[in-house]
């Protein structure tokens, strides 16, 4: 009984409180990049961006998506929701059991920081060994050498693992490292597949015929 009442209390108490608080400014940092993307400036970006999947899906282009850690699941996201269009996609690693680049494919970067490692080093690998048909950078910092070398930048609003934390700042524990980056990206990236879905007069059964029913 002792048990239960402490579990309650926790509950109704401070970790429910920072539970809430941490949800805020991840909600916080949402509204913030959707005040930021629907800017005309940085639309137009987006709109790039779209008008490209869209014609690698039409013509059927292969995918490549690169980045590393958590941005990886992210990413790893996007690439299931593009295969449900009916894409060609892989997951880019330091591994060859994937087809080689080639000038009519679409190459995919996500790093928040812009200067992880090991993207910065298998990036440059491919973009040296071939030119594809577009790339498309999405990062929180457009000046690094994964923000310039997109034909198309998107940058999103939230702190990633380069930034340094305001002394002042009590927020930085409650979403901790590169996680406001991230779910501003996944959210960011499942709306541009309801976008290109509805463009491709997709429905929701639609894209569950295509989906594994071994998952």
């Amino acid at each position: 009984m002792a048990d239960k009442v402490n579990k309650e209390q926790r509950l109704n108490g401070k970790e429910r409180q920072i539970l809430f608080q941490s949800m805020d400014v991840i909600l916080g940092n949402l509204k913030s990049n959707m005040e930021h993307l629907s800017k005309t400036k940085y639309f137009s970006h987006t709109q790039k961006f779209i008008d490209l999947v869209y014609d690698g899906l039409i013509h059927k282009r292969k995918f490549f998506l690169l980045a590393s850690g958590r941005s990886a699941f992210i990413l790893q996201c996007f690439a299931t929701r593009l295969v449900h269009l009916g894409a060609e996609v892989y997951m880019v690693t330091n591994l060859g059991s994937i087809p080689a680049l080639s000038n009519g494919d679409i190459l995919i970067v996500l790093s928040g920081s812009g200067t992880t490692a090991i993207v910065v080093s298998l990036l440059k690998n491919y973009v040296n060994t071939v030119k594809p048909y577009g790339i498309i950078s999405i990062t929180s910092h457009p000046e690094t050498i994964i923000g310039r070398i997109g034909d198309i930048t998107i940058k999103l609003k939230g702190r990633t693992k380069r930034d340094k934390v305001d002394l002042h700042d009590d927020t930085a524990i409650l979403t901790p490292e590169g996680t406001m980056f991230e779910i501003a990206a996944f959210v960011y990236l499942d709306a541009i597949i309801a976008e290109l879905a509805i463009r491709m007069g997709r429905t929701n059964e639609d894209m569950l015929k295509k989906h594994s029913e071994s998952i």
